[in-house]
Formats: structure tokens, C-alpha cells, sequence
């Protein structure tokens, strides 16, 4: 008797427990809403948003007719280049007092090596949407940022880069599979480099050998590789088709996103994402968002920025350029095999312990080289 005393004030204050949490989310979910109209209804009074982002008719294309089919009220303006020459421009016009642009699209190593840190918005108080917002919906169950202290560089694609393209009548994948298999004297003059001076592909993939082999072995192998070069090119397009058409047999830190690009148009060359002996780098190419300090449309922004985080938006993203999306439920069975990570493998950032195959190039800590390692690239490759 005094059990089923005890059970009934137990259950209604079950039932309450439950009613209020129902009552919470509810009150969430309709506030979530408002702030979604209120968003959408300033977006469309300001009409228009512009967007700096990777280039390339392909995605360009499937992030302006996606935007614009979802927002027909809302203009999208999107301008695609070169990290590091979008990110002068931008800091340029900044600098002369103009604020035209609201959302920078781009790799993590542009905002952290070109932009002040002022010249960043706090990035959460524009994620609206619960699926967007909740941590849930994205890898390891978390929002993930270059700068764990600082939530104003959002990283929302995470994959391996491509280490090499090479031409598939001159060269066997297992004649290029290890690091220092490009030092081999058969390839002297066959290979061409990705410029590891400005920001990109290059950028980092040199910055990998550097954490991954000390400076010194670095240093060494930095010269080993130079001497190998025909060709050092800036042209990320260009430097790609040279080796389909067979001028150069190597084409080594390719941008994944160029590559991506002219994969999907039919160019035939061979990838291959990481070295059997060292593994390779993971990064989140040009799949990072930076929200402009004083940008001139505010909730334009922030409705582009919700409409790019949620799975339509990275499905998108993911199907233009080749990108694994962070999100848990984007697909990944239009990926290339190169540009996914081997089930186990473990990441680093600082001193790889046995089993680390990955290098995270992402975080705020790595993009910047040291003083000694900027010293030999500029004396091997600058102009």
C-alpha cells in the first residue's frame, strides 16, 4: 500500500519532468522559427548577398541556382578565385573603408594568414536552423572550429588532399606511393610543383613535411624535391592538365578543388591521397566559413549561411567539388576514393606516434610557417 503511495506522486512527477522538457524543445523549436522568419524577411528586404568562394563554373553554378531556388527573393552574388588573391582584395577594400561583402568561403589558412582577427564575425549567433545549430548533425557530434577559443572560422568539410596527380601512360601508382619515391632519378625533370609560396594546396602539403620530418630532413628533402622539378607553376588548373596531356608525368599538392572540377569534366589522370609509408594530410580545402565583421547585409548572411550548413546545401557542396561534408547526413558515395580517410587511422598535429597517419592541417595552430621554414622556401622558390 505504501509502494503504490510512493509510485503516484513518483509518476506525476515523471509525467511533469516529461511535459516540461516537451514544452521546452517546443518553445525552442517555435522560437527557432521566428528568428528563421525574422532572418528571412530582412534577408529579402536586403535583397541580395555576395559570397567570395572557391572557383570554377561547377560550383558556382550548384551554389547560386541551389541559393536561388530556395530564396527567389534574395539575389546571390558570387565571386570564385584564389584564396589568398580573394583575401587580399577583400582585406584591400577593408582597409579603403569599404564593407561590400557578408560570407567568405575558403580554406582555414586564408582567414588565419591574410585577415586581421578583427575583420571576423562570431559565427554562432547567425546558426538558426536546429539542424544546423544542433551538434548532433555533425561529425564527432560537434561544430568544429580552426580556433577552439575563438568560434569565427567554421570548418565544414574535413577529407584527405590529394598528395600527387600523376599521367596514367607514364607512371604506375606503385611507382609514386612513398614519400621519397619522387626523389628517385627516373623522375628528374618529369615532376611539376604546386607553388608552396602563396596560400593552397602547396601551402600546407609542404607545411606536412616539414611537422612530419623535423626541419632538417625537411630542409634536405625540400631541396632533394626542388631539383627533381621541370616546372614550378602557380596555375592550379593549368599545372593539372599538363599532366593529362603528358608534359610533366607528376603534379605534386594539387588543389583538391580544382582537381574535383576537372575530374567531373572528364579528365583522365591518376590520384592518389596518401603515401603507404607516411600516410597524408587531411583538410578542409575550401571548406571553411568566415561571416565579415560589419558585413552590409546581416541576416542575408546568416540566411546563406544556414541555407550552405544544412544537408541541402552540403549535399551541394559535397556533389560540386568533391568535398566530404562534416555532416553525418550528406552522402559520400559520389566521392572519389582519394579523398577518404582509411577507417582507423589516426590524426595528428604535433609529433606522430606510431599509428598517426593523418596530419590535421586545420587547426589554428598549423597554417603558419616558422621563420626557418619560410627562409628555405622563398631561397627555393621564390621569384
Amino acid at each position: 500500500m505504501h509502494g503504490y503511495r510512493l509510485m503516484i506522486p513518483f509518476a506525476v512527477l515523471l509525467f511533469l519532468l516529461l511535459f516540461l522538457s516537451d514544452s521546452a524543445l517546443a518553445q525552442r523549436s517555435v522560437g527557432s522559427q521566428q528568428k528563421w522568419q525574422q532572418a528571412v524577411s530582412g534577408a529579402e528586404k536586403e535583397g541580395r548577398v555576395v559570397v567570395f568562394g572557391p572557383p570554377g563554373d561547377i560550383v558556382r553554378t550548384a551554389i547560386t541556382q541551389g541559393f536561388r531556388k530556395a530564396f527567389p527573393k534574395v539575389t546571390i552574388e558570387y565571386t570564385g578565385g584564389r584564396g589568398g588573391e580573394l583575401a587580399t582584395r577583400l582585406k584591400a577594400e577593408m582597409d579603403a573603408g569599404l564593407h561590400n561583402v557578408d560570407v567568405f568561403l575558403t580554406g582555414t589558412s586564408t582567414a588565419v594568414v591574410y585577415l586581421p582577427k578583427q575583420a571576423l564575425g562570431l559565427i554562432p549567433p547567425a546558426l538558426i536552423l536546429p539542424e544546423v545549430a544542433d551538434p548532433k548533425h555533425w561529425r564527432d557530434n560537434r561544430l568544429l572550429y580552426s580556433d577552439s577559443t575563438t568560434p569565427d572560422n567554421l570548418i565544414f568539410v574535413n577529407h584527405l588532399s590529394p598528395l600527387i596527380v600523376y599521367n596514367l601512360d607514364q607512371v604506375k601508382p606503385g611507382d609514386v606511393d612513398g614519400l621519397h619515391s619522387l626523389l628517385e632519378p627516373k623522375w628528374k625533370g618529369k615532376i611539376v610543383l604546386n607553388d608552396p609560396l602563396p596560400s593552397g594546396a602547396a601551402h600546407f602539403h609542404f607545411r606536412w613535411i616539414w611537422e612530419l620530418l623535423g626541419p632538417d630532413k625537411a630542409k634536405d628533402y625540400y631541396r632533394k624535391l626542388r631539383e627533381q622539378a621541370g616546372a614550378v607553376d602557380r596555375d592550379q588548373r593549368r599545372q593539372i592538365e599538363w599532366v593529362a596531356q603528358g608534359k610533366y608525368a607528376v603534379l605534386v599538392a594539387p588543389s583538391g578543388g580544382v582537381l574535383a572540377q576537372l575530374l567531373q569534366r572528364g579528365l583522365k589522370v591518376g590520384v592518389l591521397g596518401e603515401f603507404k609509408d607516411v600516410g597524408g594530410w587531411s583538410t578542409a580545402s575550401f571548406g571553411s566559413l568566415v561571416l565579415l565583421n560589419r558585413a552590409p547585409r546581416p541576416a542575408a548572411a546568416a540566411v546563406f549561411t544556414n541555407w550552405l550548413l544544412a544537408k541541402e546545401g552540403q549535399t551541394a557542396w559535397s556533389q560540386a567539388l568533391y568535398h566530404m561534408s562534416r555532416r553525418v547526413d550528406v552522402p559520400t558515395d559520389h566521392l572519389p576514393p582519394y579523398v577518404i580517410p582509411q577507417t582507423g587511422g589516426g590524426y595528428w598535429s604535433k609529433d606522430p606516434k606510431p599509428g598517426d597517419k593523418y596530419w590535421l592541417s586545420d587547426l589554428a595552430e598549423n597554417p603558419n610557417r616558422t621563420p626557418e621554414e619560410e627562409g628555405i622556401l622563398k631561397q627555393l622558390f621564390g621569384r
